[in-house]
């Protein structure tokens, strides 16, 4: 009897844990990542830890083209919402962009600095720029675009770019007025500050040294 007794309860446990082991895991919820983009076409994102991250958005990216080098803020220097806080360059071409939000640079992205293309491939994942201790977060926060308002803009923006270069269509692809490919190496001079301005609010140009 107790032979049986053990068969019939090792039979059970098998059952079971083939039961188990059939049961379909529960679809892991999105993960939505909320980000705070500035008129300058740089973007902010908290993180867990009370830190921001901070980077450019593929609009930024694509009008700019592929990134060959770039200069970011030191560690420790404070930047200010609005001003200028990292340089980009396209061949010759030369972007300064705005910081997104106040604070104390406490990291740098190293691995857009061993390779800034990965901006133009991966501008929220791991083309990320560097991140901030906030001074002001709360009160910045409103000054920027989120959400539904900051997509209207993004097409607004585009809206723009289109209306600049209407008398030279051959920058603009057929599909929507769609931009070449490393625009900035096929514009004008004149048309490359008028980008700066327009869209990285900012007027001068300078050269890398």
């Amino acid at each position: 009897m107790s032979a049986i007794l053990a068969f019939v309860t090792a039979m059970v446990l098998i059952l079971i844990s083939m039961f188990r082991r059939k049961k379909p895991r529960p679809a892991a919820e999105p993960v939505l990542v909320k980000r705070f983009v500035h008129p300058g076409h740089t973007w902010a994102r908290e993180t867990g830890d009370g830190y921001v991250v901070v980077g450019i958005d593929a609009f930024a990216q694509s009008l700019v083209g592929t990134i060959h080098d770039l200069k970011l803020p030191r560690l420790l220097k404070h930047v200010s919402q609005g001003a200028a806080a990292l340089d980009l360059w396209h061949g010759q071409r030369h972007v300064r962009l705005v910081s997104p939000v106040s604070g104390w640079v406490v990291e740098k992205n190293e691995m857009v600095l061993n390779d800034p293309s990965l901006v133009n491939s991966a501008p929220y994942g791991d083309g990320w720029l560097f991140k901030v201790k906030a001074s002001r977060l709360s009160n910045e926060l409103a000054n920027l675009l989120t959400g539904k308002t900051a997509i209207h803009w993004n097409d607004s923006v585009r809206d723009q770019v289109r209306k600049i270069f209407a008398t030279t269509p051959a920058l603009l692809m057929q599909d929507g007025g769609v931009m070449v490919e490393n625009l900035a190496e096929h514009c004008s001079e004149e048309e490359w500050k008028a980008i700066c301005k327009e869209f990285f609010l900012y007027e001068e140009q300078s050269q890398k040294s």
